[in-house]
């Protein structure tokens, strides 16, 4: 009948066409960019698939390890200094690497020494500090084997600079102890240096223009030529 009301089926139908196949297939593969943009790497699925709580013990270990490390830096000082000598050999591994392909820097020039024994160099040390009023002075003329450490430091820095080479710390050292039997640390042999270097300025008892009974004649300090720019002196009568 054409005045017929259209069935509730036939309303539904009406409202919710049926889908083609080909508009739903399960299964079915994407385009290739898209496949790979949602293909995880195996660090990213390795980092997704990682259980929390172990991660939380990983932290909580690594925590625990350096307050162990740090509380045994304290109360070991074998083990402070092992540390210490770790983080040095590092450091210097580290340098090696920056320093490839970099020029070499200029070695350093050593202080030029007159050719003096222990004794004598000894004896022209003692007299300076005898006329010298710094307290510096006043001190070592006190502390004759500390006057004498310096006489045999100066020897030893001799010996070794005579390549015009500024000795190492560690050669200095060596040096002491095979020649003098004298054990020094890197800071004491450190000071030893810079104080031959000291007295060895032209001002200083080995660094002396003139002929000493002590000792021989010794030209200028290349050091202070080398900060003097006027012309040089007319030698001593």
């Amino acid at each position: 009948m054409s005045g017929e009301m259209p069935r509730e089926q036939d309303r539904a139908d009406a409202r919710f066409p049926a889908m083609d196949d080909s508009d739903h297939q399960d299964g079915a593969p994407l385009p290739s960019g898209a496949d790979q943009a949602h293909r995880l790497t195996a660090d990213e699925l390795a980092f997704l698939l990682r259980d929390p709580m172990l991660r939380a013990r990983e932290a909580e270990r690594a925590a625990k390890s350096n307050r162990s490390r740090t509380e045994r830096r304290a109360a070991d000082p074998a083990y402070a200094e092992r540390l210490r000598a770790g983080d040095r050999e590092r450091q210097r591994r580290r340098r090696l690497r920056e320093s490839i392909g970099r020029p070499e820097p200029p070695e350093p020039a050593a202080a030029d020494l007159p050719d003096l024994t222990v004794a004598q160099a000894e004896a022209r040390l003692t007299d300076h500090l005898e006329g010298s009023p710094s307290a510096q002075a006043s001190q070592l003329r006190g502390r004759p084997d500390r006057i004498r450490l310096y006489a045999e430091a100066f020897v030893a820095y001799r010996i070794l600079s005579a390549g015009g080479v500024r000795p190492t710390r560690g050669a200095l050292a060596a040096l002491l102890k095979s020649r003098f039997g004298r054990t020094v640390t890197p800071s004491q042999v450190q000071k030893l240096r810079d104080h031959v270097e000291g007295f060895a300025m032209a001002d200083g008892p080995w660094g002396m223009e003139a002929s000493h009974p002590s000792g021989t004649a010794r030209t200028r300090s290349t050091r202070k030529a080398d900060m003097d720019s006027h012309a040089p002196r007319p030698p001593q009568p």
